[in-house]
């Protein structure tokens, strides 16, 4: 089935894996194993959180919204919850898929993951806060890179 994930158009194939819920949670088995993922639904569009990585997904192509954009470092909030812990600050360098702080939403730690390679440049939460969907928690700076 055809859907945009963050924008882009996908073939989500349901063979690959198979999703069965649990209470509040989605587990996810594949054939490297089981992981939790969360999914909500907000008007519509689902947003997902698994394997530390954040996915907006709709039936067809979102408008183009302002602010966050895929590449851009920046990491929001998928949806409301607390921050229950920060991994790393300011100035501290991350590597793709890294977690740099963990957002607990509806009973469920969910980490977000450095998109690339390079420095925490913004860190705008502490451990405690409450946040909204779409809110900028942190934004990572993308290493340079190499010419050889």
């Amino acid at each position: 089935m055809k859907r945009f994930v963050n924008g882009d158009e996908v073939e989500l194939s349901e063979t690959k894996f198979l999703v069965t819920r649990l209470h509040d949670r989605i587990l996810v088995h594949t054939d490297e194993g089981t992981f939790s993922a969360v999914a909500v639904r907000i008007g519509d569009s689902v947003f997902v959180s698994y394997k530390g990585r954040q996915y907006r997904v709709d039936d067809r192509a979102p408008r183009a919204q302002s602010g966050s954009h895929g590449g851009s470092g920046e990491l929001r909030a998928p949806m409301p919850g607390a921050i229950v812990e920060i991994r790393k600050e300011a100035g501290d360098p991350v590597a793709k898929g890294e977690a740099v702080l963990v957002l607990e939403a509806m009973k469920t730690q969910q980490p977000l993951a450095a998109p690339f390679a390079g420095k925490l440049l913004d860190l705008r939460v502490r451990v405690g806060d409450q946040v909204n969907d779409g809110d900028l928690l942190a934004v990572v700076e993308q290493d340079e890179p190499v010419d050889e």
